[in-house]
């Protein structure tokens, strides 16, 4: 069964304590690099310093030829709705059409054969993406490890400048 949309991206809401929604449909979907005050990024930033630059330099900087400037917004096109045994069923999220994300600053990525896959975010490798990570698959590498979600699955990594707009209807 086919579990990644190849016309929306999803962000899940997975801290619990936290209601994101009211600053998420004023800003949109923003990269934490664009809050250096947040208590999550000075964490981060303390403990892995450079983890974010190293990761665009990694997955996206082979395939958009940019040089770093913020840390990402990642989404999934894996539609967790259909895998009723996941622990991202019924959570919370935001559905986002895909024609929002500037292909110009977005990529493709997830673990193949052992082997970061890196790809131009386009309805060709989309379509792609959706044949090879079927149920089966996704639901044998969503959390593998536990403190790398999405790790292994497919993921859109969105570097687009002021991040993603996100109306009230995306509220999913």
């Amino acid at each position: 069964m086919k579990v990644c949309s190849t016309e929306f991206a999803y962000h899940s809401f997975l801290n619990k304590q936290d209601d994101p929604l009211p600053l998420i449909l004023a800003n949109g979907l923003r990269p934490l690099s664009d809050f250096p005050d947040s208590e999550r990024w000075k964490q981060i930033e303390a403990h892995l310093p450079g983890f974010y630059e190293n990761l665009y330099n990694t997955v996206a900087k082979p395939i958009l030829g940019k040089p770093y400037t913020n840390s990402g917004v990642f989404l999934s096109p894996i539609d967790f709705r259909l895998l009723p045994d996941s622990m991202l069923f019924d959570t919370g999220r935001i559905k986002i059409p895909l024609s929002r994300l500037d292909p110009a600053y977005s990529v493709l990525t997830y673990v193949w054969n052992d082997q970061r896959v890196s790809l131009p975010l386009t309805p060709a490798t989309l379509a792609e993406t959706a044949e090879r990570w079927t149920a089966e698959k996704v639901v044998e590498w969503f959390a593998k490890d536990i403190n790398k979600l999405f790790f292994y699955v497919p993921q859109v990594a969105v570097y687009q400048p002021g991040g993603i707009s996100v109306e009230a209807g995306d509220v999913d």
